[in-house]
């Protein structure tokens, strides 16, 4: 054989080694998915949650001291006593809102989608017509989505309001982020607003669902 040869079956040689090396502890499995890992994820929902007259905001989740807070999914309807639509505000703010917060009967408690998971860390708060509305001390937020829903009269056959419902990120934060808060970020929060509007004898139903790592 030849030295040219000879060197041409040296270099085979290696680029098939390249290509085993390249699979070393490749082993596929049906039904596994090594590339991602689930996160801890909660949902809180509001129920029967009457708005303020006037109403500013109304829902709100704020972050956490020792995890990132990634909310992945919002959900609104509801009834009024007479029939409105109303805008749907979705704001950034920077700093907490204070006031009297919507008790267990209207607010529910965080709760994990996998009973395992560990407590949830952010904070999820609402106001009602029971404790009126915030102190907003964030005078300048920023505006993330807007919507507008309308709310039937209650008991009538139109049952059923519009259902907003908005989506963050993708399942693996391959392309688009959520509505993320950073670790330790505790006076960072996002909250639905009422921009003002007064829904009379309005009640509001809804979730926000996130999850930690």
């Amino acid at each position: 054989m030849t030295t040219k040869k000879l060197l041409l079956a040296g270099v085979a040689v290696l680029a098939l080694g390249g290509v085993a090396a390249s699979q070393v502890n490749v082993v596929p499995q049906v039904g596994v998915n090594t590339a991602n890992l689930r996160q801890s994820t909660y949902s809180a929902a509001i129920l029967g949650l009457v708005p303020v007259a006037s109403a500013t905001d109304f829902f709100c989740i704020s972050g956490s001291s020792s995890k990132k807070v990634h909310v992945r999914r919002i959900e609104l309807s509801g009834q009024a006593g007479t029939l409105v639509t109303t805008p749907i505000v979705l704001l950034h703010r920077t700093s907490l809102d204070t006031g009297t917060a919507a008790t267990s009967t209207y607010l529910k408690a965080s709760a994990p989608l996998l009973s395992t998971n560990a407590s949830a860390t952010a904070t999820v708060v609402a106001y009602n017509s029971t404790g009126g509305n915030p102190t907003v001390v964030d005078s300048s937020p920023t505006y993330i989505r807007v919507a507008s829903v309308t709310l039937p009269v209650s008991g009538t056959s139109a049952a059923d309001s519009d259902r907003l419902v908005w989506n963050f990120g993708t399942t693996v934060d391959a392309y688009d982020q959520g509505l993320d808060i950073p670790s330790g970020n505790t006076t960072e929060q996002y909250c639905l607003n009422l921009n003002g509007v007064s829904v009379s004898s309005g009640v509001l139903g809804g979730s926000i669902e996130w999850t930690e790592d």
